[in-house]
Formats: C-alpha cells, sequence, structure tokens
C-alpha cells in the first residue's frame, strides 16, 4: 500500500511503487499496462476525489492484489462520486484517464466504502503461469 496526499509528482511516483512491486513480484508483464492505469487512476483520485478534502481528510491510498495469473491495482479516495468514462475529445488536454485504463487493462470498475469514499480498480491477467 502507499498513501497520496495533494503531490506534485504522485504520479511518477504511484507508477515507480508498481513497477517495483511487480518486478518483486515477477510480473514484469503486465507492469507496464499495470503502471500506466495506476498513474491514471491515482491523477483522477487526486483531481476529482480530494475536492471535499476539508469534510473528509483521507489520503489517497493504493493497493495491489495478486494471484498466480492476476492482478488488481485498487485506488481509493475518500469521494463518494462515481467515476465518469467520458467519450473522448480528441482536443482536449485531459479527460481520457479512464479510457486508457479501460484499454490497458482486462477490466475495471469501482465501488462505494463504508462510511466513506470509494475504490476504482483495474484488473490485468498475466501471460505465463507460474510467478512466484
Amino acid at each position: 500500500m502507499h498513501e497520496f496526499h495533494r503531490e506534485s509528482l504522485a504520479a511518477r511516483t504511484a507508477r515507480h511503487f508498481t513497477t517495483g512491486v511487480l518486478q518483486t513480484w515477477a510480473m514484469d508483464d503486465v507492469a507496464d499496462d499495470a503502471a500506466l492505469a495506476v498513474c491514471e487512476l491515482v491523477t483522477n483520485a487526486l483531481r476529482h476525489g480530494l475536492r471535499h478534502q476539508a469534510i473528509h481528510p483521507l489520503p489517497v491510498r493504493l493497493l495491489m492484489f495478486r494471484s498466480s495469473r492476476a492482478l488488481l491495482c485498487m485506488v481509493t479516495d475518500p469521494s463518494g462520486d462515481a467515476p465518469v468514462l467520458r467519450e473522448p475529445d480528441y482536443v482536449a488536454e485531459t479527460g481520457r484517464g479512464l479510457q486508457v485504463v479501460a484499454g490497458v487493462s482486462r477490466m475495471w470498475g469501482w465501488a462505494r466504502l463504508r462510511p466513506v469514499g470509494k475504490a476504482v480498480w483495474a484488473g490485468f491477467t498475466a501471460e505465463a503461469a507460474g510467478y512466484r
């Protein structure tokens, strides 16, 4: 688990953390896609999930879970607002984060947390069996 607050380098930190954990787990074949998805999820959580931080002063958290052939990357934030998968605006500079997550992951979704917040997750399937 890694926690983030309003840090200017949070996306880079999330990418490095994810890559390091996946190297330790010998899941190199999903590392690039997972790092990209985590980068987008953390960026979205910091941008949208901390809007009401004075009401709910909770950090953004990155959690990763694995099985022998699957990886789940989850980012939690204190907002209960649903993530919105937008149609791509090809001239906009932002707004495509969940499109990227949907494109690189096998599946993605979200769930409300109790008493406050949400978790947005992306799942990946490893190419090779037999991870350590």
